[in-house]
């Protein structure tokens, strides 16, 4: 049974004036699930009764619920979806004083395959629709106390939301839309391993949302290494972040995530700054959030602060801007796709 919240204002406008229903009615449905939240067909309030059960008698409201939550010593709290299909998405609340943000999935899985992330060890098993995006924030935002809202949306959870971009940009429509959950655009940022043709269709979509680019070492060898998939030359990458940068203005951030050994040496560092030092830009370091035991057995490991104080030092020599992230939801398996994993075996 196909939801409500999967289909786009002109299929749900179709669906009400098939069902008896005027215009205005299937405005007032969509209002009463994107902008409060409605949980049950009961909750659109001012809708006809013979309206809401006949829709109810074709359609889910929602297209998935809350199967697991994990809330973390820091606050921190992993949702894990279950999909009508039977698969299953995380999204990860993470409150930070005044700020909320939200970290979506826009993937079953993910197909890029980073040694270093849990997401991509059941390679990817599809799409997610963009009611299944959306509906990320409506799940999140219902959780949250009375005191606390959704300040900020981050696209990096599951997948790669560049190889999603039919989805994930009607989803960002009905985030931002005053209409829908009103989220601003500046609020919103989406991370992409580097897809240079699909970044530059993002950069051509109204509204301009933030851009970050997970980029992970500047040397090309090295940066297949740890990313088997990336078909495109660093170079190529950096290129189509500063046309985005030209065409909306939004300085981009490049994200590194640092494992001890691996990419985090001073020649690491060096090449950095020469791809990115005359670039308006902000780089931030992630020391990897050690997750799996599969792929504790890679090897890998987190560097220790002071590595990664160094190669920051290094960076803001070389005249980058650095932000370094600290570690959220460890005890509660916080990083991309340990959860999913550990509760599905995917």
């Amino acid at each position: 049974m196909r939801a409500l919240a999967e289909l786009s204002d002109a299929e749900l406008a179709a669906a009400v004036a098939e069902r008896g229903g005027q215009p205005f009615q299937a405005r007032q449905v969509a209002h009463w699930l994107w902008k409060h939240g409605a949980s049950g067909f009961d909750d659109l309030r001012n809708v006809p009764k013979r309206l809401r059960d006949a829709l109810a008698a074709d359609f889910a409201l929602r297209a998935a619920v809350v199967r697991t939550a994990e809330l973390a010593a820091d606050g921190t709290e992993k949702l894990l979806l279950a999909l009508a299909d039977g698969e299953a998405v995380e999204c990860v609340i993470i409150p930070d004083g005044e700020r909320t943000t939200l970290c979506v999935s826009t993937q079953v899985g993910c197909p890029v395959a980073c040694v270093f992330c849990a997401s991509g060890l059941g390679g990817v098993r599809r799409n997610l629709s963009a009611g299944e995006i959306a509906e990320q924030v409506l799940l999140a935002r219902g959780r949250l106390p009375t005191d606390r809202r959704l300040t900020n949306l981050v696209v990096m959870g599951m997948g790669e939301p560049m190889l999603n971009l039919d989805n994930l940009l009607p989803a960002l429509q009905r985030i931002h839309d005053p209409d829908g959950i009103a989220m601003g655009a500046r609020r919103i940022t989406v991370s992409t391993s580097g897809y240079p043709r699909q970044m530059a269709r993002f950069a051509a979509a109204d509204p301009s949302y933030n851009l970050a680019v997970s980029l992970h070492a500047a040397d090309d060898a090295l940066r297949r290494r740890l990313v088997p998939t990336a078909s495109h030359p660093v170079r190529e990458i950096v290129a189509a972040a500063h046309d985005y940068f030209g065409q909306k203005g939004r300085e981009v951030t490049y994200e590194i995530v640092l494992l001890e050994g691996e990419n985090d040496r001073p020649e690491d560092a060096t090449a950095l700054v020469a791809a990115l030092a005359r670039l308006p830009c902000t780089v931030n370091l992630i020391p990897w959030n050690e997750v799996d035991e599969i792929l504790a057995e890679r090897g890998l490991r987190r560097p220790v602060n002071a590595r990664v104080d160094a190669f920051a030092a290094a960076l803001r020599r070389g005249g980058l801007n650095v932000t370094v992230r600290r570690q959220r939801g460890a005890d509660r398996s916080a990083a991309c796709g340990q959860l999913r994993l550990r509760s599905s075996g995917a």
